[in-house]
């Protein structure tokens, strides 16, 4: 290797361990801020489940309904929890909230280093890594969300070593790829995507004669490799596999297209059920919680990257290959999941996986403007204004901490412009700071209350052991102060003025406890 290739090399190596442990620094600063989300105490069950399947040979995972479901990542959880002997709720729930951020850190990591790769400039993955981590709704998830954000950035590993094993088709590549495409369909089923796409590229490498391997032989060997490592993985980290697992993968993939849950959720100010959503639901709903920024440089990348597989040049240092696998990691899902006529419903979070892409399609858009741009003036200008929205971003995550989860844009006026038109704190995570201000504006020694739902409840496990003793919760609104609710689903609604304290961001309410007498 030549002393330049090796510089670069140690250069990339250095930036990505120090973005690491920034960004480790970050999560053990914050981790302890955010509520307990709806799905958390389902999540942790579940890993529980298959931790007892394994460890005692209990058959209660095999008729639990989330069997479907990958278990990776809420098995390590769980396995933690035992390891570290961790006992208080509170301590459980701080514990999985930094990990899951560590996760994510480390996916943030590997987005730097394919986002180097991919364009050829550390420089360029640094900024995609930065706004990475300035995307306030994304940053929010990182905390709480065991099941969407860990899956993102196992996507984006698997990608970096789809990369990789295309490059250099080498045994240890190939290893490597099957194993950690193995995790990555062990947290979600949808992840058969890249071992997919891992063939398709195979082949057409092979068809097209290119690759150090020039050869099928070679070219199979390494993909046996691949297949050695993957097929073994995925059965032994999914116990719900090994009776049968041809029929249970099958049973899982069909079950994740048509997963039952047939509530309604606001989009566009109808209330509207999941199994009934526009094929553009998800589509909107990253155009509008995302800034405005990212998603005008993502559509000039969109054109630059469409533009160099037609042979037409913009001059930027992405190969036709690499184009190629960014746009398909952002249609092909979205086709994908609409064509299958998946269920779909909270947000965009079960599309998150395709976020990166959209950050390598934005970073392409950024060169493709700069260059456009005939003039210095302009290029300058043009930066100063991407500058100034996502300084917006950045605002808005710091003062409206820990609720950066319900960021939107201002093409729907923000967040004050999209109440009641869109779900906001649809996973109460507001319900602890409901909480901890009606213990503090309220001194009695115990608080009779009512919420609305689960995460009412659920955010009391992060009180402390005093403030939790104090809070009493009634099945219904008979012999309770205080009714909590986060407006989901909500029937009827208790006069204003009997609102005694609530959590709002830029004068959005998310949660709101009344009197009840």
């Amino acid at each position: 290797m030549s002393q330049p290739a090796q510089t670069s090399r140690r250069r990339t190596a250095a930036i990505a361990v120090f973005l690491l442990i920034i960004l480790t620094a970050l999560g053990l600063g914050l981790h302890r801020d955010y509520g307990v989300s709806w799905d958390e105490p389902v999540q942790r069950g579940y890993g529980e489940k298959v931790y007892r399947y394994i460890a005692a040979g209990d058959e209660g995972l095999l008729s639990d309904r989330h069997r479907v479901y990958g278990p990776a990542f809420e098995l390590l959880l769980y396995s933690l929890e035992e390891a570290l002997g961790i006992e208080d709720v509170r301590d459980i729930y701080f514990m999985r909230h930094l990990v899951t951020f560590l996760a994510f850190a480390a996916g943030v990591v590997f987005f730097f280093l394919l986002a180097s790769r991919v364009l050829g400039d550390w420089r360029m993955g640094l900024l995609g890594a930065a706004l990475f981590v300035l995307t306030p709704r994304i940053f929010a998830h990182a905390f709480y969300n065991s099941k969407d954000i860990p899956f993102m950035a196992m996507f984006v590993v698997c990608m970096y070593t789809l990369l990789v094993y295309l490059d250099r088709k080498k045994p240890w590549a190939s290893l490597v790829h099957g194993a950690c495409c193995a995790v990555l369909v062990d947290m979600r089923i949808m992840g058969m995507f890249i071992p997919v796409i891992t063939l398709g590229f195979l082949v057409r490498d092979i068809a097209a004669g290119r690759g150090p391997d020039r050869g099928a032989p070679r070219a199979a060997l390494n993909f046996g490799i691949f297949c050695a490592a993957f097929v073994p993985l995925v059965i032994l980290l999914w116990p719900t596999l090994w009776t049968s697992p041809l029929r249970n993968f099958a049973s899982a993939f069909d079950a994740m297209r048509k997963f039952a849950w047939g509530a309604t959720v606001l989009f566009m100010g109808e209330k509207i059920r999941s199994t009934e959503l526009p094929p553009h639901y998800s589509t909107v709903w990253i155009v509008i919680t995302l800034p405005i920024s990212y998603i005008a440089l993502g559509a000039a990348g969109l054109v630059a990257a469409v533009r160099k597989l037609a042979g037409r040049s913009v001059g930027l240092p992405v190969g036709r290959r690499d184009a190629l696998l960014v746009l398909i990691w952002l249609a092909v899902p979205l086709v994908f999941l609409v064509v299958s006529g998946a269920v779909l419903y909270d947000t965009w979070r079960h599309t998150f996986f395709i976020y990166p892409a959209i950050l390598i399609l934005a970073l392409m858009g950024l060169g493709y403007v700069l260059k456009a741009a005939k003039f210095k003036l302009v290029a300058i200008g043009l930066v100063l204004l991407i500058a100034a929205n996502v300084a917006g971003a950045v605002s808005f995550m710091l003062r409206s901490h820990p609720y950066q989860n319900v960021y939107f844009n201002s093409i729907v006026g923000g967040v004050k412009g999209a109440e009641g038109e869109y779900e906001m704190d649809y996973w109460g995570l507001s319900y602890r700071g409901l909480l901890e201000a009606l213990l503090e504006e309220d001194s009695r020694a115990a608080i009779r209350v009512h919420s609305l739902n689960e995460p009412g409840y659920y955010n009391s496990f992060l009180l402390g052991p005093e403030e939790r003793a104090r809070v009493i919760y009634m099945d219904g609104l008979v012999g309770a102060d205080y009714y909590l609710t986060n407006f989901r689903w909500e029937r009827v609604r208790p006069p204003d003025e009997a609102e005694y304290v609530s959590i709002t961001v830029d004068g959005a309410r998310l949660s709101a406890a009344y009197r009840t007498r």
